[in-house]
Formats: C-alpha cells, sequence, structure tokens
C-alpha cells in the first residue's frame, strides 16, 4: 500500500505543480536525500523531492475487540517530507509555496477502499534538526505532511509496483478536477 499511495500523491502534485507554474520536466521526485556513503542521492536541480521520513501505527482506528478471524489490520499514518531542491532560492520557496497550496486544495484522498487524510504535520526547531541529520542531508525548504490512516490489512497489499509516470483518466468515470481548487476538495 505504501509503494502505492505515496507515488500517486508524487504524481498529482507534479501535474499539479507543472500546471500552476508552467514548469518543465519532472519536477517532482522521490528520492532519499543523501545514499548510504553520505553523498548527495539527488542527480537533478531544480526538483520537489518527496521522501517517507516515518511511518507509526495509527491508535484512533483501532476497533474494540476482535472480529474471531485472525489478526485486526493495522492502521498506519505515513510521514512524507516536501523538500525543493532549486539553484534559484526564490524559486525553492515559490514551490515549497505550490507543495502547501496544493495539499491545502486537496487534503483527502480515496485509495482502494481507504480514506486518506493529508495534513501538515508541525515540527518544532529541535526535532527538524534532528530529522535533517537522520535524512543525512544538508538543510532545504522543506514542509512534513502527515497522511493518516492507510489499512495495512495484508490482503489489500499487493507485490505490483504501479507506474510513477502520472495518472490516466478515465472519461467515462466522473471524478474531481483536481487542477480546479473549487471541484477537487471531497
Amino acid at each position: 500500500m505504501i509503494h502505492e499511495v505515496v507515488p500517486l500523491i508524487a504524481a498529482e502534485l507534479r501535474d499539479y505543480l507543472v500546471s500552476k507554474f508552467d514548469a518543465s520536466g519532472d519536477v517532482v521526485k522521490m528520492s532519499t536525500l543523501a545514499n548510504q556513503d553520505g553523498s548527495t542521492a539527488l542527480k537533478e536541480e531544480n526538483v520537489v523531492v518527496v521522501t517517507l521520513v516515518n511511518v507509526e501505527r495509527d491508535g484512533s482506528n483501532m476497533l474494540a475487540g476482535g472480529s474471531g478471524k485472525g489478526n485486526m489490520p493495522v492502521y498506519v499514518n505515513l510521514y512524507v517530507m516536501f523538500s525543493t531542491y532549486f539553484t534559484d532560492y526564490v524559486e525553492s520557496l515559490k514551490f515549497l509555496s505550490g507543495v502547501i497550496g496544493y495539499f491545502q486544495a486537496n487534503p483527502n484522498y480515496l485509495h482502494s477502499g481507504n480514506s486518506l487524510k493529508i495534513e501538515l504535520f508541525n515540527i518544532d526547531f529541535r526535532e527538524l534538526s534532528n530529522l535533517w541529520m537522520a535524512v543525512g542531508g544538508k538543510y532545504l525548504p522543506s514542509v512534513v505532511y502527515r497522511i493518516r490512516t492507510l489499512d495495512m490489512d495484508e490482503d489489500l497489499i499487493s507485490d505490483e509496483i504501479p507506474p510513477v509516470a502520472g495518472m490516466t483518466f478515465d472519461p467515462d468515470i466522473p471524478g474531481p478536477d483536481i487542477l480546479n481548487p473549487a471541484t477537487a476538495g471531497l
């Protein structure tokens, strides 16, 4: 599920930023910020980097009692950092604003029967410093979002890795226009 949800969100964010800022190319990349040897993992500049920084169990969705059918599904929250890696600092700030604006207009997703809520996660300066040390990078303008609640029921987990190239739309299935904030909210 994680390998489906994070690329989906990254692809939709990329489509939004390309349209919003008339950007060209793959402006959103999923990547760690540093390789295991400490070198920079990014080969390109002028991108928004999407990095999963934590997974935690969500206790708010635990059901009381058991169904008698084995283990109950585990619900998790994903913490995803969006860092702007641009040669021009003002561009970094512009794209960071675009990321925040996108999630402000699109805080809810429905994926494989899961209702996902994406919310800004506040980090104080000490925790932020620890986070950047943990990811092995130099500080970049960034924001962390919590994606709540992902159902990790074993029956729902697929070994298929979906393409990250973008979303395809079936014109016969109505849905929100993600580029139109008036209709995108769920």
